[in-house]
């Protein structure tokens, strides 16, 4: 009887470097430019969320890991920077780190081989390999794992106000252990953090104050009545913003009485009563967009569309006077109002 036997070849059952000098790996992921908006809310995820990033290490060492299944591997994935606290963002809130800008958060999840896709794997014990994490390998890897490339999502978050200007991104965040190893690789971000936002000149508005005409009291006949509207304009010059459109932020204004005027009801029609020193009464004035009929609500933050690189930006408006009381009531005199606004870039 004739009998043969299949040879396997031995397996390592450890993991080590191989044949290249010994680590650690040093990746140093770059994300470029990043544009967040300057009044971006706090906990809001700015940039691609989850880009995905091919990370070359900045020396020649590689890894290699091997098991025939006896012997568990073990791969630990340890923050170096402290983490952020109170911050609902990314798939787990609790790993966030902090970068070295202040108000700038990132989330990093790391990609085949730590995800537990495959036999040359490792799984990560929570499920998913968001850092920090510890993965094992569950079975007998049919080839070697081998590390040269980092394959790594990257999600930016705002946690905090940031300062105005550029800022450079550098922080090293995390380190990578490996059974047999011990520290097996290093892991740091860098880029540039830039707020979107326009310059306010210190005449931005057209004319002020914007002429709304001579009106006779008898043209004034019931509530509700309203005069032609007259143009205006407000400019946001020399915008910056994302190039490529990216992550584009959107320009809003707020209008609020001033100098004695306030909304008149809810302020949702955009009729602000006369300020402090007119004489005329039985009317308010209403503060329109630039097509003369859709009002602008007071008192709230009004979307007027993104903003464009190296480029300003014209708000249109008109406004006109709105009679809010019956005819008996309308007094002649001079007739004015103030807002005062403020511009946010979400």
């Amino acid at each position: 009887m004739l009998g043969w036997q299949l040879a396997l070849p031995a397996v390592a059952n450890t993991c080590s470097w191989d044949n290249t000098p010994p680590g650690p790996m040093d990746f140093q992921a770059d994300v470029g430019n990043v544009y967040v908006p300057r009044d971006a809310a706090i906990g809001s995820i700015f940039g691609p969320k989850e880009r995905l990033l091919f990370t070359n290490s900045q020396n020649s060492a590689e890894i290699r890991c091997s098991t025939d299944g006896s012997v568990v591997l073990e791969f630990n994935a340890r923050a170096t920077s402290p983490m952020v606290s109170g911050i609902n963002a990314c798939t787990d809130p609790t790993k966030i780190f902090q970068t070295n800008i202040d108000g700038v958060g990132v989330c990093i999840t790391l990609e085949f081989p730590f995800n537990g896709t495959g036999s040359t794997t490792f799984y990560p014990v929570n499920g998913v390999p968001t850092v920090p994490f510890d993965a094992v390998t569950i079975r007998r890897m049919i080839s070697p794992f081998l590390l040269w490339r980092l394959r790594n999502k990257v999600t930016l978050v705002k946690t905090g106000p940031i300062a105005p200007g550029a800022h450079t991104l550098n922080r090293q965040l995390f380190d990578g252990f490996f059974t047999g190893l011990g520290l097996g690789l290093r892991y740091g971000l860098h880029g540039t953090i830039i707020q979107s936002q326009c310059a306010v000149g210190a005449n931005p508005v057209s004319v002020d104050p914007v002429p709304l005409g001579d009106w006779n009291t008898s043209d004034f006949t019931h509530p509700g009545f309203t005069t032609a509207p007259t143009r205006f304009s407000i400019t946001l010059s020399s915008c910056e913003a994302d190039p490529t459109d990216t992550d584009q932020a959107t320009a809003y204004i707020r209008l609020d009485g001033a100098n004695g005027s306030q909304p008149v009801g809810d302020g949702s029609d955009g009729v602000f009563s006369l300020s402090n020193g007119s004489a005329a009464a039985g009317m308010g004035i209403q503060i329109l967009h630039e097509d003369g009929v859709t009002p602008v609500p007071l008192g709230a933050d009004v979307s007027f569309g993104t903003i464009e690189n190296n480029k300003d930006k014209t708000l249109g408006f008109t406004a006109r006077f709105y009679q809010t009381a019956e005819r008996s009531e309308i007094n002649g005199g001079n007739a004015e109002g103030a807002l005062a606004f403020t511009l946010t870039y979400q």
